[in-house]
């Protein structure tokens, strides 16, 4: 296994290691000044020596200045040290240069050669197991030729030599040990591909020949022989040595010991050695179980696997612990091997061995089968390619490849898998990427965010735990458990995000920092010293996405935070397309930020949206591009045009669901245009809106009309309409103010000639007054807007006509009159279409029923009610069904689900800010506390359901409430309260 404590690394390309071994960012203009302290660590570096190091010997690359320079490049190199988490004292100003004051064992080259003087040690003594284990230890430092970007000086040069020499040496020394244990099999194909790129090593041929021999090949034995000796004639003009001529006398008279049983443990200490640059797991893997299973299948499925997704949502961690997880089952299949006497691990072992290649730290444009090569350890021969090489490298067995972080390298990096996918049948790719490979046969596995169920989920734990790490007191409770929820919801359970958030406990509350997402950028920037630079912030992960597209790209990712709950690609078209973006262009370029996992696609809906941090984020670029202003504009066009369309058919269940759809937008385009003073679209929007939010939100309606209006804009007809609306959204919890703009409206359409809207201010008084005042001056004002509006839209308005006088008969407890009105409402209503406010007037039904004593009927009517609207987002109706419902089984004495009948009717009640319908899950409530004999619960749960209806219920249903919180209240000892509920109740039956 590769030395954790090692730092500082030159044995490959340059890098820095903070404590989990990741590689921390480092310019390239810094490396090779950084590789040339590193080999002299603890030492100075005179500042000649350095500038020879950086420049060469000869002058002709000298700077004119290079004492300037040099400090320049040291002031880089002490940037990137702090960037990656070292104090100040690591890289010393000391006479006559400058020393890198830390161990030697921070230094890979330096532990390398620590360890081959230790196996040669134990190879000395005898101990062949212990050196082989301190070889692999070594070689395992390697990750491509030694100093490979410390330039072409003299100094480079020389020392890249000088360690790669050791190196040889120490593969050689392995070679030797394996072919003593008996590994003689096992070796060959490696010993082969070594002496074919030194041809003239006598070391080499002398260990081929031996491990030929061995495996029962003496011609090829002898062949290698006599290709050394004409190799070495030709170039040299000498014989091999008399040890080769000797081994190869002994081999062509068979005199040779027989070799031992091949061992099982160098094969399985082999096989392991390609698995020891896997990170250790520093951290535990939440709520991840799932994707790990689904990626195994797909390896065992595809030989390429990508896992997609969008920054910061945890795909290296979940490949890294995928990767875990095949290590693991093939150390177990190699320790079975340890105590067999078979010289082959089980078939059936997922891999035989698993390798990693990272490519973050890879710059555009760079070789990455170059890059493939260095990962994985793999030193090309003179006029061989990288590719080459590292296709050979994997054509045998089984190896799983990680490659991590392709997104910015993606063609290149498709092109050369593609390739070995083709020329290795054994091999299996993992690859992590923000868009796929995009290859033949690629399987794709969206890794998506964590869960949040409730007040607890993978989302939530996650946050405890790195809390925890950072204040170890850290506990959940149920308030803090509402808050971190709230939390991991509003970072959309990314991972990386949540993680953020939760170290700023350290200094802040969770309440605290579920008040600053607000500036989630500012916030969440806390991230580990040693961790990329790009996952230390929220925003560097977003910009390292960002900065890879193309302008175009830029340009609509930008624009598309405009929307507020999504899209579809007609409404990007048409609000996007402008300044460099085509309106044929959009379609093409969203389907690509799509693949970059920017933008999350709802396939069952056809529609878009941009994850929160995403939005933030685009939002923040759109203002920096100056263009927030234009698309807001469009925006609203956008959403007034949508409205008009229809709003109008709205009853028509299926546009309903389209304007739903589009709810968060138009709230949006409402603020907008109030903010920009363009009053002449928002009233259009508004009141082309009105029945929308009737049928569903009406709190959003009655916030946007209230805004509009006291603005002190708008035309007289529109605030008239506006008017109107604020009384309509009111109706069945109606105050004073909605009576008040009702009466308004309806002076200003009468003052107008606007015998239509006149009509429906009238309606809208008279469903006011359900809960109160002259019944047959409402009756008369029915009547007459009956006859105004005739059977005008399909007969709808002649169907509220009949509702309306449903709900007067109801309120006068006139129930089987109420009855035979709901009826015909109900039929009318089918008939114009609208099955939403069939549903509302089912419930109705089901109430006069109920209250005329015909309970199992009541019960089938509701139950329909419950049927016809659940699902279609109209809170209200969903909401009124289920608590008539809960009371009707009451009634019944069927109790067994009305508990979880109270309960949703009470979560869609406060979701909706429908207080009436709270009112009447708290009086169920109190009826079943009483049933159980809890008076004072049930004297609390009428308290409150008195105090939410207020005036806003039917005279002898609040009789009723009154008359049974008197009964609680006597129950629990209280006579003084019983005495004022029976008076109350008393004087509402007058």
């Amino acid at each position: 296994m590769p030395n954790t404590a090692v730092t500082f690394a030159i044995l490959g390309p340059t890098e820095v290691r903070g404590a989990d071994g990741s590689a921390a960012a480092l310019p390239p203009s810094v490396r090779a000044l950084l590789a040339r302290l590193a080999l002299s660590c603890g030492r100075v570096v005179p500042v000649d020596g350095l500038t020879d190091a950086l420049w060469g010997d000869e002058g002709d690359d000298l700077p004119a200045d290079a004492a300037n320079a040099l400090q320049i490049r040291v002031s880089k190199l002490r940037r990137a040290l702090a960037a990656a988490g070292f104090g100040a004292d690591v890289l010393v100003t000391q006479a006559p240069g400058y020393r890198l004051a830390v161990p030697s064992d921070a230094v890979d080259a330096h532990v390398f050669e620590r360890l081959l003087v230790r196996a040669r040690e134990e190879t000395a003594a005898g101990n062949a197991a212990a050196a082989l284990s301190r070889l692999d230890e070594a070689l395992g430092l390697w990750r491509g030729p030694a100093l490979a970007d410390a330039g072409r000086t003299t100094w480079a040069t020389t020392e890249s030599a000088r360690l790669e020499e050791l190196r040889l040496g120490a593969v050689e020394d392995r070679f030797e040990l394996l072919l003593e244990s008996g590994g003689h099999n096992e070796a060959v194909a490696d010993i082969e591909r070594l002496v074919a790129r030194h041809p003239l090593r006598e070391r080499l041929h002398r260990l081929l020949m031996l491990a030929l021999y061995r495996g029962g090949r003496q011609a090829e034995a002898l062949a290698a022989y006599q290709a050394l000796r004409r190799g070495l004639a030709d170039e040299l003009g000498i014989d091999p040595s008399p040890e080769l001529q000797a081994l190869a006398e002994a081999i062509l008279r068979q005199q040779i010991p027989s070799p031992p049983r091949e061992q099982p443990q160098a094969q399985a200490r082999a096989q392991a050695r390609h698995n020891d640059r896997l990170p250790r797991r520093l951290t535990s893997v939440i709520g991840r179980r799932d994707d790990v299973a689904t990626a195994l299948e797909r390896l065992a499925e595809s030989q390429v696997v990508t896992l997609t997704g969008p920054g910061g949502m945890g795909k290296t961690t979940l490949a890294f612990e995928i990767a875990r997880r095949v290590n693991e089952t093939l150390n177990e299949t190699l320790n079975e091997t340890l105590n067999e006497t078979v010289n082959e691990a089980p078939d059936e072992s997922p891999a035989d061995r698993v390798l990693l290649v990272r490519l973050a730290a890879l710059e555009p444009g760079t070789d990455v089968a170059d890059a493939f090569a260095a990962e994985l350890g793999v030193l090309p021969d003179q006029g061989v390619t990288s590719a080459d090489a590292v296709e050979e490298h994997l054509r045998d067995g089984r190896p799983l490849l990680v490659v991590d972080n392709c997104e910015h390298v993606v063609d290149e990096a498709a092109a050369l898998v593609e390739r070995l996918a083709a020329a290795c049948p054994g091999l299996r790719v993992l690859a992590t990427s923000r868009e796929a490979l995009a290859i033949p046969g690629e399987i794709q596995v969206a890794v998506g965010p964590l869960g949040v169920t409730d007040n607890d989920g993978p989302a939530v734990r996650l946050f405890v735990e790195r809390a925890r790490a950072v204040r170890p007191s850290f506990t959940l409770d149920d308030e803090t458990a509402r808050v971190v929820a709230s939390i991991c919801r509003r970072l959309d359970g990314m991972p990386l995000a949540i993680e953020l958030a939760a170290a700023r406990v350290k200094a802040l509350s969770p309440a605290d920092i579920e008040a600053r997402l607000a500036d989630r950028f500012s916030l969440l920037t806390a991230g580990p010293r040693t961790g990329e630079a790009r996952h230390r912030t929220l925003r560097a992960t977003l910009d390292w996405s960002h900065d890879l597209l193309p302008e175009a790209e830029r340009r609509l990712l930008r624009r598309l935070a405009v929307f507020r709950g999504g899209w579809t690609p007609s409404a990007a078209e048409e609000v996007c397309a402008f300044d460099g973006v085509g309106r044929g262009e959009v379609l093409d370029l969203l389907f690509r930020l799509v693949d970059r996992s920017l933008v999350v696609p709802e396939p069952a809906t056809g529609r878009f949206r941009l994850l929160v941090t995403v939005r933030d984020y685009a939002w923040a670029r759109l203002e920096e591009a100056g263009e927030a202003g234009n698309c807001r504009d469009r925006h609203l066009a956008y959403c007034v045009r949508l409205a008009e369309e229809h709003g109008s058919r709205v009853r028509d269940l299926a546009v309903y669901t389209k304007l739903y759809d589009e709810h968060d937008n138009f709230r949006a385009a409402v603020d907008h245009a109030v903010d920009s003073g363009d009053l002449d679209s928002g009233f259009r929007l508004g009141c082309a809106l009105v029945m929308f939010w009737n049928y569903g939100v009406r709190y959003e309606g009655t916030r946007a009309l209230t805004a509009l209006l006291e603005t002190g804009g708008g035309s007289p007809t529109a605030r008239a309409r506006a008017l109107q609306g604020i009384g309509l959204l009111h109706v069945y919890y109606p105050t004073p103010q909605s009576v008040a703009a009702t009466e308004k409206s309806l002076a200003i359409f009468e003052e107008a000639g606007d015998v239509r809207n006149a009509a429906i201010s009238r309606l809208v008084m008279s469903w006011a007054g359900q809960y109160g005042g002259d019944a047959e001056h409402y009756r008369a004002m029915i009547e007459r807007s009956r006859r105004e509006l005739g059977d005008s839209d399909d007969g709808w308005w002649l169907g509220m006509t009949e509702y309306l006088e449903a709900l007067l008969a109801l309120r006068l407890g006139d129930f089987d009159d109420a009855v035979v009105r709901w009826r015909r409402a109900l039929d009318l209503a089918r008939a114009a279409g609208d099955r939403i406010i069939g549903s509302a007037i089912l419930a109705h039904l089901g109430i006069a029923l109920r209250e005329s004593g015909r309970h199992e009927d009541a019960l089938a009517v509701l139950r329909e009610a419950v049927d016809e609207v659940r699902g279609r987002n109209s809170l209200h109706g969903l909401a009124f069904a289920l608590v008539h419902t809960a009371h009707t089984r009451l009634d019944l004495d069927e109790s067994d689900d009305v508990t979880a009948l109270l309960a949703e009717a009470r979560e869609v009640a406060r979701r909706a800010r429908n207080p009436r319908c709270q009112a009447w899950a708290a009086w169920g409530r109190a009826r079943t506390a009483r049933a159980r004999g809890d008076a004072a619960l049930a004297v609390r749960e009428c308290r409150d359901a008195l105090a939410l209806l207020k005036e806003g219920e039917f005279p002898w249903a609040r009789a009723r409430l009154w008359s049974f919180l008197a009964g609680c209240a006597a129950a629990a000892g209280l006579p003084d309260e019983a005495g004022r509920a029976r008076e109350t109740a008393a004087a509402l039956t007058e």
